[in-house]
Order: C-alpha cells, then structure tokens, then sequence
C-alpha cells in the first residue's frame, strides 16, 4: 500500500510535524517529521516535551561482491529540518522544540540525508532518502485503526512496517536495528538524560519468543503493582531468525559495534539494573537482498501500564484536599496484563488488524474530496487517540478540552477538565466513527444531571465523588446552558446514527428534567427566547436575545419534538414546537440587522463580555447543527445566507497583518485566518466578550460547513486552505490543532465537512441510504459510514447513464432504498440492472424500481438487502 499524496511534506515543513501514533485511551508517542519517536506519552501522563532517549531505527548495508564491500550505516532519522537559524516560531506551539537529548542523538549518529513524510492518518509514511545508500527504504507507522471497532482501535501498540528494496546490480547485505530504552520507573515527566534517572532501578529485559517472533520484555523488579509507575513495555519483530540485545548500557560501544561489525552488542548484565540506571534493548533483522529485491520487516512497540489516576485539579470549592487520587485504570487492561499479552493478540489477529486499517485508509483517502477537506477531516479525529481523551477500566470514554501545553502556560496534565459540555458541542467524529464510545459520554452526563435538572458542563471522576454545583470553579463559569443544550442535540444525533428508540425511552426522563428546568429558569414565559445570563463556551455570560444561544435553543426544540414524537408524547412534542415557531419569529424580528444577527442586551446594566452590534462567527451555530441533524433552515433561509456571507466577508482575513489577536495568538500575522468577531460598523464594546480577537479552528470549520451547506462553496474551502496553510508543518504541527490546550477536541468539528460536501446519511429507520454531493457529482467518491458498515460510494454520470455503487469494507449494510439528490435533473426513467458482487460468486440480481420526485431520484428495492462485507451494490441507471 502507497499513499495517496494527500499531504506530502518535505524540507522545512517536516520541521513541526509530529503524528500521534498509538489506541484510543493509551496514550500516544508521535513520529515526527525529523524521524524521530518523540511526545512520549504512554504511562499516563500529558507531557508533550517527553522524550526518551537511545528509541531509534538504523540501517547498515554491506555491498557482497567482494570481502571490502562497502558499509554505510545510518539512523533514520534527520536533523536538516531543524537546521534554519533564523526560524521563529509560531506562538502557542511546541511541536518545533528539539531538546538536548534530541540534539545529543542527532550529534551522536550518522543520518539521512532527506525524509520524506505523506501524513494520511492514522498511517505515517515516511521515505529515508540518502544518495549513498544503496536501498530504498520505507516506512508505514501506525497503530490499527478500523472504524466501529473501539477495542481494535484501541490497542497499546505501535507498528512500524519497513520495507527495504536493493536499487543496485550487485547482492546487499542490510541490517534493520530498533532499540527501546526500557524506561519503567519513569513518571513521563521528568527529562530523562541517556540511561541514568533516580527513577529508575531494578530494570530488567528478558527475550521472549512470540510464536515465530522474537521480543524484548521490559520490566521492573522493584515496582509494587500498586505503584503509579509500574508497568512493563516490549519490543518486537517479526522475524524468526533476529539478532537480539537483550540489555546494554554503553551507546557508543553498541553504535560502535553494530556499525563497524555488524552485530549487536552481548548483554552487559544478566541481573536487574543498579539504582538510577537502566537498559536498552535492541531487535535487528539481517537481510541480504539481490538486484531488486524487496524485504518487508516489521517491528511493534507495545505497552502497559494499568495504574491511571484521576490525579489533575478538582473543583477547589468541592475538593480542599488536593493531594489525594483516584484510580481509575484504562480500559486496555480489561484485555491484557502485560505488553508480552498484546504482541501476542496482535501475532494471532496480524492480517485482520493489518486489512481494516489500510481499507480504511484506502476508503478515506481514495476520494473526490480536495485533498485539504479530507486532511481537515482526518487530523483532527485523530485527536481522539491522543492523551486528551481517556478510555477508563469501566469502559466510559472521557475527555479533557485538550493537552496543556505551550498555549496554556502549563507543561504537562489535561487541560480543563473533563467532559466539557460546551466544547465538546463541536465534536462530530468520535460520534461517527465509534458511537458506542461517544455514547458512554451521554451515560455520564445523565449519571451527573442536578436533581434540579441542569447539567453541569463538567464530570468529576470516579462518579461516586460529588460532582459541580451551581456554584462553579474559581475561574470557571456556571453550567453552561450551551452545553446543556448540547445535550439534547446529541442524544438525537446518536438516536439517529443507532436508530435505538430504546435509547431513546431510557434519556427521555433526563431530556425531559433538564428542558423542565430550562423553561423555568430560562424561558418561563415560552416564548422561545431567552434574556438572562446564558453562561457558555466563551466563558462568560451573554445576556439578552441573541442567535449563538438562541439558534441552539432553536434546534434543540426541534430535537425534543422530534424525540417526543418518536415516543408518543404527544403534548410535549406540541409543546416544544409551539415554542420554536415563537422563537424563531422573535429571534429573527430582534437580532436581524439586514446583514447578519447581533445580540440585544441591556448595555446601561450590563457593561462586559458582549458582543453587541457586533459580526460573531458562531451567531449560526445552531443552524450548523440542524442543517447536520437534516432539520433544514430553521430561521429565513435569505437571512442564513446572507449571515454566513456576511461573517466571510467581514471576518475572514486573507492575512491578519496589523490586527491584534487577544488574550491568544493561534495565527501568525501573515497567515490568513477567520476572527470570532468584527465590529463592521464600530460599536466594539470596551471589554468585548472573551477570545474575539482570537482565531480558533473548530469555529472555522464550523464556518465553512455552513458555507458548504449553502452552496457557498468556493468560500468554504478558501476557509478550510487557509487552515491547512497555517498548519501544514513549517510553523504548525498538522496534527495538532491547538486553542486551549494541544490536540483540542474543537477542531473535531471538521467532521461536518464531509456530510456536507457530500449530503452521506443514512435512516435507520428506512434503511435509506442518501447521496447528495455538492461537489464532482459527475464523477464522485467518498468514505461513508453508518452505525453497522463502512466502505466506499461511487457516483458516475456519462453519455446518458448513471453507474452508481456501494461497496461496504466492514460490516453488514441494509438497504431497501437509495435516493440520490443530486441528479434530479437528469432525464434517467429505467434501471439497467441493480446487483449484488461477491467475491468468487455469482451476481445476485435485485429488483428495484425508479421514482422521481421532488427530493430527486429514488431507487426502491422490492425488499430490504443486506450488503455484507467485502460485497458491491451495483446500480446502472439509462
């Protein structure tokens, strides 16, 4: 498998690249653009500086044609990224940083000359390019990744594919090395320097065999298992016939002698490591290839480390104690009791793990989507394998707001905990790619509702702990009521992903006590608008009748009819309607100023933290959500599109030269970008509301997708590009979207794009798969997943005939009909055949008829179907 060249990057854009490598709930260490492993972030800590020395990949080649041949021997890893002395970096990242022990690696080592790097997550592809060597040498990193699957996406483990071609006439003798310092004892946040830290002390590595693989275990005999350290590591291969260094302990010995002989240095000692010091271990796989000859050789990095803790800051107005902490495991150790255990899944499960993470890749990446919309989508989902969402013992899936990190002022730890409501309002992609997890978020929400019925806009952990009052945390604002509605949003998106109406019946007494205390704290009159002080993700509150509450309020109205509908609650469902018909009259009559929607607010009572006559970005939130949700335009449809032209042309910045960005700054004053608020028309309040002036990635792709769903095309993308510029590794890791905090869950609101650009849902409850692309209709390919499959969908018009196709990779799709949207002016009135391709089977012909209508053309099948894995639906219309 090749990358696409969907983002490729090369020279002084390698310099702040780093992708996140590792399972949902691990913790992840990060390949960076430099070859280096680094962000070593595997025993439960946030520390995006961490970095662990002597863990690198060498190779040395010996030409055979006589006894002199000649030896080249090189890391894989470079420096020349970081070699611009002028360079100065963007602020509020770290990704650039090189610490001394990178340095001293760097220094130590011969390198590549050049790497190139095809970032398509979740695989890394890199090319060690050097004109001396006499193989091409290539790498595919990643750590299975299969869409619906959470528990084999979900792996503590890292699989780094080489594969070694011999580009010259004569026979090449090449040596592949990994070596991985066995670092148990280690907090990940203390600088580790070499082999020695008064961490460590008792180490140990054993040679296992795995099967036909060999491995490295890596342990400590001092370590209580109750310790917050303990845990073990291995390294592994995949060949039988390894050379293997159990333990050493002298790095220029070890260099000297592989690079010199050809071997791997003997064991230092047979016995646990002295106190303050430890051991490295070393795995190399000897090859001797002929002309054109290719090996493929495959190393893992596994881990474990079972003793997570709730050890971050707590509510101070609950908790006084601020040192006790509460374990609460992950979820990975339900499967496995060591790293020894998880090679050996991995071995046993090795073609199905490995052929669902490259379909997948191939499925995503394969497309017609620019090649920025499908990086926009993927870099951001990748945050949910990062340390900023944990996957706990009991099986709950949780999330800090993102990394602490440089844009915080802190160096390691969660920022903002956890399960922030209002933030978390802008995630789509672990909703969409594993539902299950996202639904363990409504658990918890419902697990810390308010006997009152609010929902505080964070979760303590353990559960069994006291959760937020109404009084919030110094610094904090009180329950968000974005958030709260929130809430609501997702529990029909999840209803509408899973179809389960028992999930339904069972949220519906917490649904329904959460809009009981919003009716009378909010809105008593129920006129659909509310004016006191609606506490939200900007932290602060906005007072008033406003469209970034309002529109929320809105649509969660409609889910609730809808909801109520669903379960026969007549009177609720009439209620709830009843209330967004007033609210939207009033909402559009109040805040519409012929161009956009400001707020309208008392300004003699209150004197900070609004926005005003004000041009703000997320005014139409709401609508993004119901445009998502299939509720259409809930205010007039020439406002909404006058709206979003409005907040493109006044807050959009092809460069942000001479505009102060404050408190933060996420873009460099050349770089282009979408501010949270204008004031077009002067009125800026003194003290506006906060992070205005600021630049945030959720928002902008929340913008575009509102752009897209309004056939404002050409400026959602310019939107989305100008994303990618700023983050396209010079100056901005890729992967690593930050505001408050590194990989930030806001971003995960890129996932809309894709329904967007695409029009991809599917009903459950019709088993009606929908297509309606806003873009390359005529020659059309995509990703699509639903609750059950995922695979491909392709769409071709030529010469009068339509050939359309659903080919599902993973899991069982039911279809009984297919509408397509985006035809429905093409004069198509018969179906050629309509089939079912199986591998090494005969076709199975479906009957189906054509309907035209106002919603476009609509194939009905004579019954329902079910697509398994591995097989195409195929549809020819003339």
């Amino acid at each position: 498998m090749k990358p696409k060249g969907i983002l490729t990057l090369t020279g002084k854009n390698l310099r702040c690249l780093a992708m996140p490598l590792g399972g949902i709930g691990t913790g992840s260490i990060a390949i960076g653009g430099d070859g280096l492993l680094k962000q070593w972030q595997i025993n439960n800590n946030i520390n995006h500086r961490s970095f662990v020395p002597n863990c690198f990949f060498a190779i040395r080649t010996r030409e055979l044609n006589n006894s002199d041949g000649k030896i080249i021997t090189r890391a894989l890893i470079s420096s020349k990224p970081h070699e611009e002395p002028n360079f100065i970096p963007a602020k509020s990242i770290g990704d650039h940083i090189i610490s001394k022990e990178m340095k001293k690696l760097f220094n130590a080592l011969p390198e590549v000359e050049n790497i190139q790097f095809d970032g398509e997550y979740p695989i890394s592809f890199l090319q060690f390019k050097d004109a001396l060597l006499p193989i091409e040498i290539n790498l595919k990193a990643f750590n299975p990744f299969i869409p619906l699957d959470p528990k084999n996406s979900g792996l503590p483990v890292i699989i780094f594919q080489f594969q070694v071609k011999n580009i010259t006439k004569e026979n090449i003798e090449v040596i592949l090395l990994g070596n991985l310092l066995n670092f148990i004892g280690w907090d990940g946040l203390k600088t580790l320097r070499g082999d020695s830290n008064p961490l460590f002390g008792g180490n140990l590595n054993l040679h296992k065999r795995v099967g036909n693989w060999n491995a490295i275990h890596m342990k400590s005999k001092l370590l209580l298992k109750t310790d917050k350290r303990y845990g073990d590591l291995t390294l592994a291969i995949d060949q039988p016939d390894a050379m293997v260094s159990t333990q050493w302990e002298d790095f220029e010995d070890f260099w000297s002698q592989f690079s010199k002989e050809g071997v791997l240095m003997e064991p230092s000692e047979d016995d646990i490591s002295k106190i303050g010091k430890t051991y490295t271990g070393s795995l190399a796989a000897k090859k001797v290839l002929k002309p054109d000859e290719e090996a493929v050789i495959t190393f893992y990095l596994a881990w474990n480390f079972p003793n997570r803790f709730m050890d971050w800051r707590l509510n101070r107005a609950l908790f006084p104690d601020t040192k006790t902490e509460y374990w609460i495991g992950n979820r990975y150790n339900e499967w496995f009791n060591n790293s020894i255990k998880v090679i050996e899944y991995v071995r046993d499960n090795w073609s199905f793990l490995l052929d669902n993470t490259f379909r997948f890749h191939e499925d995503f990446f394969y497309s017609t989507l620019p090649s920025e919309v499908l990086t926009s989508i993927s870099a951001t989902f990748s945050t949910i394998r990062t340390p900023t969402c944990l996957w706990i013992r009991d099986g709950s899936f949780y999330g800090f707001e993102g990394c602490n990190g440089v844009s915080t002022g802190e160096r390691s730890g969660g920022s903002c905990p956890l399960n922030c409501t209002h933030v978390w309002n802008y995630e789509f992609s672990l909703a969409h790619l594993f539902p299950t997890l996202e639904r363990t978020m409504r658990v918890t929400e419902f697990k810390t509702q308010h006997k009152s019925g609010y929902i505080p806009h964070r979760a303590v952990i353990p559960l069994y702990l006291p959760q937020f009052e109404m009084i919030p945390d110094p610094g904090d604002v009180s329950p968000a009521i974005d958030g709260m509605f929130g809430m609501i949003l997702k529990i029909y998106r999840d209803f509408l992903i899973s179809g389960d109406l028992k999930f339904l019946e069972e949220s519906w007494p917490n649904i329904q006590n959460l809009m009981e205390y919003i009716l009378k704290d909010y809105d008593n009159d129920l006129d659909g608008v509310i004016s006191c002080a609606q506490p939200n993700t900007y932290d602060c509150s906005l007072y008033g009748v406003n469209t970034f509450i309002g529109s929320l309020y809105l649509v969660a109205l409609l889910a609730c009819e809808q909801i109520a509908t669903k379960l026969n609650l007549p009177d609720w469902a009439k209620k709830c309607k009843g209330i967004f018909d007033s609210g939207r009259k009033i909402l559009d009559k109040e805040c519409w100023n012929g161009e956009y929607y400001i707020q309208k607010y008392d300004e003699i009572k209150i004197k900070e933290y609004q926005y005003g006559i004000g041009c703000f970005s997320d005014q139409l939130v709401g609508q993004w959500w119901a445009f998502h949700l299939g509720f259409g335009y809930i205010l007039p449809v020439e406002h909404v599109d006058k709206a979003i032209e409005s907040i493109v042309k006044y807050n959009f910045k092809e460069s942000l030269e001479g505009i102060t960005q404050t408190p933060r700054i996420f873009a460099s004053p050349t770089d282009p970008g979408l501010l949270i608020c204008t004031w077009p028309h002067g009125n800026k309040p003194t003290v506006p509301t906060y992070y205005t002036d600021e630049v945030w990635t959720g928002i902008e792709y929340e913008i575009a997708a509102l752009c897209i769903y309004t056939n404002r095309i050409d400026d959602g993308l310019t939107i989305i590009n100008s994303i990618r510029k700023r983050y396209d590794g010079s100056h901005r890791n890729p992967w690593n979207e930050v505001e408050c905090g590194d990989h930030y869950v806001r971003p995960m609101s890129s996932w809309t794009l894709l329904h967007a650009l695409t029009g991809i849902s599917y009903s459950v409850e019709l088993k009606q798969f929908l297509l309606a692309p806003r873009i390359n209709p005529t020659n059309f390919q995509s990703f699509f997943i639903t609750n059950t499959a995922w695979g491909k969908v392709n769409q071709e018009l030529s010469e009068g005939r339509l050939n359309f196709s659903i080919c599902v990779s993973y899991g069982n799709l039911d279809l009984k009909s297919i509408l397509l949207k985006s035809i429905e002016k093409l004069n198509f009135d018969k179906i050629k055949y309509c089939k079912i391709l199986s591998p090494k089977k005969e076709d199975n012909i479906i009957n189906a008829k054509l309907i035209r209508n106002n919603s476009g053309i609509e194939i009905s099948l004579s019954e329902t179907i079910s697509i398994k894995e591995n097989q195409k639906l195929l549809i020819e219309l003339i």
